[in-house]
């Protein structure tokens, strides 16, 4: 595993090098979140919901 790496430009942080495991965890985060924001966004402006059984019927599963 590579250690993570911060790169400096006249003492700044620019960049991070980090093991490409680890950015595909961080990643997988981030649309976890994404994803959990836009479901209660989704739960916020829909009061009207539909069981799973009675989806399965409508759509003939």
């Amino acid at each position: 595993m590579i250690k993570t790496q911060i790169v400096k430009e006249n003492d700044k942080p620019v960049a991070v090098i980090l093991d490409y495991k680890e950015y595909l965890r961080l990643k997988e985060i981030e649309q976890d979140r994404k994803d959990y924001y836009s479901a209660m966004q989704v739960k916020a402006k829909n009061k009207k919901w539909t069981s799973h059984k009675d989806l399965k019927k409508a759509i003939g599963l």
